[in-house]
C-alpha cells in the first residue's frame, strides 16, 4: 500500500477513534453533571424544609419553654417538695387556687401544643433533623397522658381530650395559635366550661399519694429533656 495512504488511513482511523472517545466522555460528562444537579436540587429542598421547620419551632420555642417549664415546675413540686399538702388542705380557698392552678399549667401546655401542630406539617417537623428531637419528646409527653399501661386509667388524659382542652384555652376574639387565655380567665370560666372536661383529673390529683405515682415520674423526666432540648437550640443567647 502507497504509504501517504496508509498514513491517511492511520489518521482517518485516529480521527474516528478520537471522536468516539470524546462523545463518549461528553455523554459521561452529561450524566454525571445531571446527577450533581439532582444531587444539588435534592440538597436545597432538603435544607429549604429544615429552615422552615425550625422557623416554626423558633416561633414557638419561646411559648412551648415556658408552658413546659411551668408544668415541669408543678409536677416537680407535688412529686418532691410536699405541694400536695396544698391540694389537700383544708383552707378551702388555697386548695382550690392550688387546684385550679394545676389545671392552668396543663391546659397551657396542651394549647401550645396543639396551636404548633395547627401550624406546622407534622410529618416534615416529625423527620428534619433540626426538629426531630423536639417533635419525639412531644409525642412521647402525649402518649404518657393517654396510655393506660401507666398507673391504669389514673391522671390518664386522652389526646381528644387534650385537644378539646386546648380549644377552651384560646380566647374567642384571637386568631393568634399561640394565644391562651390568662389564669384569671381561667379561674373565672372553670366552674362552668372548663370543669367537665377537668373534672376526674382534679378529683385524682387530691388522691393520697398522687406524688409517688409513675406517670408523673415519667412526665417529670420527659418534660426535663424537652426543656433541656428547647434551650439548648435557641437561636441566641437569653
Amino acid at each position: 500500500m502507497n504509504p501517504a495512504i496508509a498514513v491517511a488511513l492511520i489518521a482517518a482511523v485516529g480521527g474516528l477513534l478520537t471522536s468516539a472517545w470524546t462523545l463518549h466522555r461528553q455523554r459521561d460528562s452529561a450524566r454525571e453533571l445531571a446527577l450533581l444537579q439532582n444531587e444539588l436540587a435534592q440538597a436545597a429542598r432538603t435544607e429549604e424544609r429544615q429552615i422552615a421547620a425550625k422557623e416554626h419551632l423558633d416561633r414557638y420555642r419561646e411559648p412551648l419553654l415556658a408552658a413546659a417549664d411551668d408544668l415541669r415546675h408543678r409536677i416537680a413540686n407535688i412529686r418532691g417538695r410536699s405541694f400536695s399538702v396544698y391540694l389537700q388542705s383544708s383552707d378551702e380557698r388555697r386548695r382550690k387556687l392550688a387546684l385550679i392552678s394545676t389545671m392552668y399549667r396543663l391546659g397551657k401546655y396542651w394549647a401550645v401544643i396543639d396551636g404548633l401542630y395547627r401550624a406546622v406539617n407534622i410529618l416534615r417537623f416529625n423527620t428534619e433533623s433540626e426538629t426531630k428531637r423536639v417533635a419525639g419528646l412531644l409525642d412521647e409527653i402525649g402518649r404518657t397522658f393517654a396510655s393506660d399501661a401507666i398507673d391504669g386509667s389514673r391522671l390518664m388524659v386522652w389526646r381528644e381530650e387534650q385537644r378539646a382542652i386546648a380549644e377552651l384555652m384560646r380566647p374567642k376574639e384571637s386568631a393568634d395559635g399561640l394565644a391562651v387565655i390568662g389564669f384569671a380567665a381561667f379561674f373565672e370560666d372553670y366552674p362552668t366550661r372548663l370543669a367537665p372536661w377537668f373534672s376526674d383529673l382534679a378529683v385524682e390529683f387530691q388522691l393520697d399519694g398522687v406524688e409517688d405515682t409513675e406517670r408523673l415520674k415519667k412526665l417529670h423526666d420527659l418534660l426535663d429533656q424537652l426543656v433541656k432540648q428547647l434551650e439548648a437550640g435557641r437561636p441566641y443567647a437569653v
